[in-house]
């Protein structure tokens, strides 16, 4: 007859051993207690994690455990040695112990040594020099195995590197899981992988001052935008979203129902253009041009409140004199201020609201300049080097709130 294993009833024991983790708030369920405890899987412990080198260079499991069947009676097997380069240039030798299970006969060796991890012929700590030199800015690979050949005497082929450093981007790389604001800068960089036109979409966290994801993209679509935009805000919070004065992000903020809040820098700089350009059309100098540039002057001063209602306020005594505006000025607030005045103005009744996107340009700038925007030739390339590139600006200007 088999054996049938039934679980004791309650009311069956005298008393039973409560753990410290038994106890709640609730009232103490007695047959869960007790279900849990007969019916509870054995977990192996994997100690094998554990190493240490002994006095004859021989890396040794503390505690080994069979990776197959979890037994702990296991006998060794011998050593392994093996002949790794080092920083230096010369040859490091150590062994690794092998082992075999007692239970079931499986032969296993060191599988975690930090030394070699999963390269063949040269110790991590060469590996571990890669990030830190893509991280100072752009190298290309054959340049990178070059500075291994003058200062550590070690000759390393540019592929070798290439396999070191790339990583499995599929088109996202995303910074580590942070407590992020919710309030972001959004802007878009242009480069060229292989002579191609490509587009380098990038979320910003205006507090933490550090990017949340980037993402390269082939076309520069309203589509990409929001599923990046989203894809990178997912589970997190989202309050506001500074961008430039581009068209397009105006629809994608306005889908994805956000708070959008336009750059102050980039509508000045608009402004000066249009008084420039228009002065220098119709020939203007003299006191009629600083009119102009007066009365311009005026309409940035609305907004530079202390509050949305005062811009409000201030905007609408300035449009009072309508008469006295110049064509210029006319035509651009026609046509876009009035239409946009409240998205310009959002700051003003939120201090964590980023008035400007110059964070994120300033970033661009420190991460991917011009001179080296043509220099790519494949997006996993590109996204390698923007990934270290952002785990070193995280390290130098997070603000942990």
């Amino acid at each position: 007859m088999p054996n049938i294993n039934k679980s004791a009833l309650n009311n069956n024991l005298d008393f039973i051993q409560l753990k410290l983790y038994d106890f709640s708030d609730e009232k103490i369920d007695y047959e869960k207690i007790i279900s849990e405890r007969l019916n509870k899987n054995p977990k192996i412990e994997n100690t094998n994690q554990k190493l240490f080198l002994d006095e004859n260079n021989t890396f040794k499991y503390d505690n080994p455990v069979c990776p197959d069947c979890g037994s702990h009676k296991i006998i060794k097997k011998g050593t392994i040695t093996k002949n790794k380069q080092n920083i230096n240039g010369n040859i490091t030798e150590f062994r690794e112990q092998q082992y075999q299970c007692k239970k079931c006969n499986k032969k296993f060796g060191i599988s975690n040594n930090p030394l070699i991890k999963n390269n063949k012929h040269y110790l991590q700590e060469i590996i571990d020099k890669i990030p830190e030199i893509m991280k100072i800015g752009y190298q290309s690979l054959r340049k990178i195995s070059k500075y291994f050949q003058i200062f550590l005497r070690i000759r390393i082929s540019h592929q070798t590197i290439r396999n070191w450093s790339n990583k499995n981007h599929e088109e996202t790389i995303h910074n580590e899981e942070f407590e992020y604001s919710g309030y972001y800068l959004y802007d878009e960089q242009f480069l060229r992988l292989n002579g191609v036109r490509h587009y380098r979409l990038t979320l910003y966290d205006a507090i933490l001052n550090i990017p949340v994801a980037e993402r390269i993209v082939r076309r520069r679509i309203p589509k990409n935008t929001k599923k990046f935009i989203l894809d990178s805000t997912a589970n997190k919070p989202f309050i506001c979203l500074t961008t430039d004065l581009f068209p397009m992000y105006r629809n994608v903020a306005d889908e994805i129902v956000v708070k959008h809040q336009l750059c102050t820098f980039h509508l000045f700089q608009t402004i000066n253009h249009k008084l420039k350009v228009y002065c220098r059309r119709n020939k203007i100098n003299g006191k009629t041009r600083d009119y102009i540039y007066e009365n311009a002057q005026e309409l940035k001063n609305c907004f530079r409140q202390n509050s949305k209602q005062e811009a409000i306020e201030q905007f609408k005594q300035y449009l009072q004199n309508y008469r006295a505006i110049p064509v210029v000025l006319k035509d651009f607030i026609r046509k876009h201020i009035i239409n946009h005045f409240h998205r310009y103005v959002e700051h003003l009744d939120d201090e964590n609201i980023e008035k400007t996107s110059n964070k994120v340009e300033n970033y661009y700038r420190q991460t991917n300049p011009e001179i080296i925007k043509k220099l790519y030739k494949t997006k996993k390339g590109i996204l390698t080097f923007i990934d270290f590139q952002m785990q070193n600006w995280t390290q130098k200007h997070i603000k942990i709130k």
